[in-house]
């Protein structure tokens, strides 16, 4: 018995000593740890509920480039299989109404083209040719026709002066339209159905196959998205008719089972959150249905029966699912988890529902339900084995009262080795939007990187300050004309707490930001000089120049209620340049240098504003980026040079020429 014993021992410190099941062994996390993760999304199950087609992102950093293919897991369980292997991207997959078929959208070729693959394997075939590339591609109900979106093909002519690079651009005239296009899938003959001065999007079939539901914007430009009108197509007549007469957005159609109605998406003018209606189809006065819902829906889907409507819904930190009785009726959430879920898609009998969900210590995996009266989840996939190796910090939900009363929320990451009598360096990460949220989904994107901040013994503060989706409109909206107000007391009153608390530190902490999040790290430096540096990623920083040089002119009228040359001081008051003199905090700037949505501007008039005024400014452009970093290359660099930057400014530590010390 004793030299089993001694046998058992040994074995089990071996099994330390490599690290197997091991928390000694585990290591903090860094920034190629994060471009490692492989990203889950788009999962469709299949109509007769056996398979979760779904999408699969993985970053190849020597090529710069980032690949997604797409999988298929079995719903009742087993494991994955990667369906496609394309070196380019494979994605947006749909199963045939059969369930024999599954319709992706690859770009393997020159341009994006849907291609036809069984979901046993095989070869893929290619089903289009479009000359501009697919965009979308939904399936009849009858499977014998895909509808698909794609941009207005270039004339001869126009691909001539693109050649010849003779292509001058006339400002709010040269858009470049979407058409709707139909292809047989046996003949692959196609045929452009919907075309116009006009931007659609979004095709939806009739249960019957005759009518296409469809969006449309005025133009593609980014200031019409809040400008939808849902049309309907009678394919056979090429018969189009608005819907629903609405100077908001009207998006998201959908069918009922039996034709007779629509359920779409809805808001009156261009502000705030939609709400969820259902229209006869054949036209009339919509109804809202559940009327008193604080959250806002996301597209609807219906059951087998046409009786219920399910929906997601931003639930604060969270994202949950609901369901609603067409009827009318309050709505019932059907999940409750810490985390987020996305993506729901439902079998044709409505008993299988497939989604992903993630949460502070765990990625996006594949979720299935089987019997939605019991509503249990199972997980179908683990794509982030390695996650075993690193230590994860703890993540958790922080409440606190503002400075006029305001209950505000936010999301704490504590190191893992986290010890309550000891403070810690405390970094403050402001989302984009203002309308943006932080969930407590996991932190491995849109510049949210916690956990390499918790494995270096920080702790990570995500406000949600009042501006934020997931709490209702009346929250979403408090910060109209206020911007820089109480938005910027919720974060630092939210800081006050944590420092009463003893979690963090007051003399070491860093504030980070990267859009409207840029725009309140910007106004904080003018503010206030309790932070030791801070970071303004794609700031705004003088919202009187920022209105006429971006591409977002309605939204800032609907926060500042006025254009700026009928209210200076709306904008001016709100501008951190007005005030830069105050500025004394060291400052890193990084902006993409071909962002449309906050110009380059922004960031060299912050720049010029601090270097002239003797305050330490580093400022960084990333060629080719828009608003936000998608280069592998250029992510890691601002993961890298920002922590490099806090270390040096916040903890004194100098890693520039450490590369070892650099997470």
């Amino acid at each position: 018995m004793m030299n089993r014993l001694k046998q058992l021992i040994a074995v089990l410190t071996f099994l330390v000593v490599l690290g197997v099941g091991s928390a000694v062994a585990q290591r903090p996390m860094t920034p190629e740890d994060i471009l490692a993760l492989k990203q889950v999304s788009d999962p469709q199950v299949s109509p007769d509920g056996r398979w979760v087609a779904y999408v699969v992102s993985q970053t190849e950093l020597e090529q710069n480039t980032i690949n997604t293919d797409v999988w298929l897991v079995a719903t009742a369980g087993g494991e994955p299989v990667r369906l496609t292997t394309s070196p380019r991207a494979d994605g947006s997959p749909r199963w045939s109404p059969d369930s024999k078929w599954i319709a992706f959208i690859s770009a393997r070729e020159e341009r994006p083209q849907i291609w036809l693959i069984r979901p046993n394997g095989g070869e893929a075939e290619k089903l289009t040719s479009s000359k501009s590339g697919v965009q979308s591609l939904v399936w009849s109900p009858d499977g014998k026709t895909i509808a698909y979106t794609a941009l207005r093909e270039w004339t001869a002519e126009e691909e001539k002066k693109q050649k010849d690079r003779d292509d001058a651009i006339v400002v709010d005239q040269d858009h470049r339209f979407g058409r709707i296009w139909t292809i047989d899938v046996a003949t692959k003959k196609a045929a452009e159905v919907v075309a116009g001065d006009f931007h659609p999007s979004n095709p939806q079939w009739s249960p019957d196959g005759t009518q296409l539901a469809y969006e449309v914007r005025p133009t593609p430009a980014a200031d019409d998205g809040a400008r939808s009108d849902v049309y309907i197509i009678t394919l056979a007549s090429k018969e189009k008719r608005k819907l629903f007469e609405n100077p908001g957005i009207d998006n998201n159609p959908r069918w009922s089972p039996d034709g007779r109605w629509i359920a779409f998406s809805s808001r009156p003018d261009g502000f705030g959150q939609t709400e969820l209606k259902v229209i006869p189809a054949a036209g009339g006065t919509p109804r809202t249905v559940a009327t008193r819902f604080l959250y806002q829906p996301g597209a609807a889907t219906w059951s087998a029966d046409g009786r219920t409507l399910f929906f997601t819904a931003s639930v604060r930190t969270t994202n949950q699912l609901f369901s609603v009785p067409v009827a009318g009726g309050e709505p019932k959430q059907l999940t409750s988890h810490n985390g987020t879920m996305s993506g729901a898609t439902m079998s044709d009998d409505g008993r299988t529902i497939a989604f992903t969900v993630s949460d502070v210590t765990r990625p996006n995996d594949v979720y299935v339900v089987r019997d939605p009266a019991r509503f249990a989840p199972v997980k179908l996939t683990d794509h982030n084995p390695q996650l075993a190796e690193i230590a994860l910090g703890r993540g958790e939900l922080y409440r606190w009262k503002s400075k006029d009363g305001m209950e505000i929320e936010g999301v704490l990451i504590y190191p893992p080795d986290y010890d309550p009598s000891k403070r810690y360096p405390t970094m403050a990460f402001i989302h984009g939007g203002p309308s943006g949220v932080w969930t407590q989904g996991f932190p491995g994107s849109s510049g949210n990187y916690g956990h390499i901040w918790a494995g270096r013994g920080w702790v990570s503060f995500y406000p949600n300050v009042r501006g934020s989706s997931g709490y209702g409109d009346a929250f979403m909206k408090a910060n109209v004309r206020d911007w820089g107000g109480g938005d910027y007391q919720d974060i630092q009153t939210g800081l006050d707490e944590l420092v009463r608390r003893g979690v963090a530190d007051p003399d070491r902490l860093g504030q980070s930001g990267w859009s409207y999040g840029g725009y309140m790290t910007a106004w904080t430096l003018t503010q206030t000089d309790r932070f030791k540096a801070l970071m303004v990623g794609a700031g705004l920083t003088n919202m009187y120049s920022m209105y006429s040089t971006n591409d977002l002119q309605t939204t800032l009228e609907n926060y500042f209620g006025a254009e700026p040359w009928d209210d200076e001081e709306a904008y001016r008051r709100a501008s951190a340049m007005v005030y830069i003199k105050q500025a004394k905090t060291p400052t890193l700037i990084l902006h993409g240098q071909q962002d449309l949505r906050v110009p380059i501007g922004q960031a060299q008039e912050l720049y010029m504003g601090l270097k002239k005024n003797g305050v330490p400014v580093e400022l960084v452009f990333y060629p080719r980026a828009g608003h936000g970093l998608s280069e592998p290359r250029h992510q890691l660099d601002r993961m890298r040079r920002e922590y490099a930057f806090f270390s040096k400014r916040v903890l004194g530590v100098d890693v520039s020429d450490k590369p070892a010390l650099i997470p």
